[in-house]
């Protein structure tokens, strides 16, 4: 809370020294008004640190705020150190914004509306203050190095109110969005594989349009896995589960997707650019499954992949129909001694078998 609170305390200060430079005499008014300014914009940097879980970097703070003090203290009304005080309050300045940026974009992956409007107003802020820069010389004060003028300081004080009110707003919202996001994430969570449940699932085959893109779909199912928990226990099952999903993550490579749709049902989603490549990825997957599986239970379990793999063509269609085409290769690879990889070409698409609905190839495997 003492950080949240200092840039806007250290912020006030500056705009009223600004306001009534007569509260100090001669320039120390005005020394002090740009002192609190660098203050209260570094205090705001920490402050995002902070919340972000970072420590804050004192040292660097107080470095800045020394050296745009010393300056302004050898300067005078006019002069060359004049000019070099409020150039270098002016980088600071905008070097404190893109730091937050920095921050923000490094510490913050989840892409909430909060944190993408922050960024922008860091990066504005940014680079309003270095566009000061060229133009020192003609820029009444706090702006430049010119005479203070009162549409100067009105101009510093609103843009100072407004940036201070978004970023407050911001603040507060980013860790809420972020703690929303984590409990979407959640619920379409697979507690057990680590990938997506069926709920995710069927809002990937409603994205996009619907339509598939250089997209490989496996249809993966774990051979007898019924009579495996019959035999060996539920725990024996859990473990088995949870090495599906450490196989898919050790052997296949982001943007993968594994869902899993049913007890011992996966879906595992990947770009790929031929049936090779997609053929391959499955054998490595199927046999990969296997070795990891081999001790679970004392090595008294035998546990394989029937998996069926369909390739979505280049004009693209629908995920559902993706979908089905995985869906009956897997029913083939079942129907032919399970263990195994099968991917069932377009062309057959216009078979009976094909054409049955899910439900029906779903009571036939039973």
């Amino acid at each position: 809370m003492a950080w949240y609170a200092a840039p806007f305390l250290l912020g006030a200060v500056s705009s009223l020294l600004f306001t009534i430079p007569t509260l100090f005499p001669g320039l120390w008014g005005l020394r002090l008004g740009a002192l609190f300014m660098i203050m209260a914009y570094g205090t705001a940097w920490q402050a995002m640190r902070v919340m972000l879980g970072s420590p804050p970097q004192m040292l660097l703070l107080l470095a800045a705020g020394s050296l745009c003090f010393m300056l302004s203290v050898l300067a005078g009304t006019t002069g060359i150190f004049h000019v070099i005080s409020t150039t270098c309050r002016l980088s600071i300045i905008a070097a404190f914004h893109a730091l937050a940026a920095r921050d923000l974009q490094q510490k913050v992956p989840i892409r909430t509306p909060a944190r993408r409007s922050l960024l922008r107003l860091l990066r504005l802020y940014a680079g309003f203050h270095l566009l000061l820069v060229p133009f020192v010389f003609w820029m009444p004060a706090p702006l430049g190095a010119a005479p203070t003028t009162i549409w100067a300081v009105t101009t510093y004080n609103f843009l100072s109110v407004i940036e201070v009110a978004l970023f407050a707003l911001a603040m507060i919202a980013i860790p809420w969005e972020q703690l929303a996001f984590r409990q979407q994430e959640l619920i379409l969570q697979d507690p057990l594989s680590g990938g997506s449940n069926r709920r995710a699932f069927q809002a990937w085959l409603e994205n996009d349009g619907k339509i598939c893109a250089h997209e490989a779909l496996l249809m993966v199912d774990i051979d007898h896995f019924k009579s495996i928990n019959d035999a060996h226990g539920h725990a024996v099952g859990d473990q088995i589960i949870i090495a599906m999903g450490r196989v898919c993550t050790e052997i296949l490579y982001p943007p993968t997707i594994l869902f899993r749709i049913g007890g011992d049902e996966f879906v595992v989603v990947f770009q790929c650019g031929s049936l090779d490549e997609m053929l391959a990825t499955a054998q490595r997957l199927r046999k990969a499954f296997s070795t990891e599986t081999r001790m679970i239970g004392g090595g008294a379990v035998t546990a394989t992949l029937s998996i069926g793999a369909a390739l979505c063509p280049g004009r693209g269609i629908p995920r559902t129909e993706l979908l089905a085409q995985a869906d009956n290769a897997l029913y083939i690879a079942k129907q032919s001694g399970r263990n195994r990889v099968v991917h069932a070409p377009w062309d057959e698409a216009a078979t009976p078998l094909h054409t049955a609905s899910l439900a029906d190839r779903r009571a036939h495997q039973l």
